[in-house]
């Protein structure tokens, strides 16, 4: 019998944030734009409110986040963990379920800081909604006639 001393709750490596776990391809084209800022598209994110909102949300997470953010390469076709939930939480923020986005934000980065990761992740959302040309989504829990 072999006992090995790993522990399983260990803290896990930043690289697992990298890790695969689907395709680009397979994003709306919001979830697509929120990764290509997050890869560092320069043409995106120069002198927009798009880029800047991007940029102050960046700041929160580099100060004071759990663990660097992992991210893949501009040309590369998968969607890395990491990208997949700064995806899903500026959706989650931009279409009003603040609470949801906050316990995502939480894992992020220190609770002190969730509320403002929300904020602007909800601003960033919004933006980029109206940059496509999508409208906005009602409220969690508000039916639309």
């Amino acid at each position: 019998m072999s006992f090995q001393n790993q522990n399983p709750f260990a803290t896990p490596s930043p690289r697992e944030g990298a890790m695969p776990v689907g395709k680009l391809a397979q994003l709306d084209e919001p979830g697509r734009l929120v990764v290509t800022l997050f890869r560092g598209s320069e043409a995106l994110r120069r002198d927009s409110d798009m880029g800047r909102i991007f940029s102050q949300m960046m700041m929160v997470f580099d100060r004071h986040g759990r663990r660097p953010l992992m991210r893949h390469g501009m040309g590369c076709d998968c969607l890395g963990a990491d990208e997949a939930v700064l995806a899903q939480f500026v959706r989650l923020a931009a279409q009003g379920a603040r609470e949801d986005a906050t316990l995502m934000a939480m894992l992020l980065v220190r609770g002190d800081m969730a509320p403002l990761a929300v904020s602007l992740a909800e601003q960033l959302g919004l933006t980029i909604r109206q940059t496509v040309g999508l409208r906005p989504r009602p409220p969690v829990g508000m039916a639309m006639h």
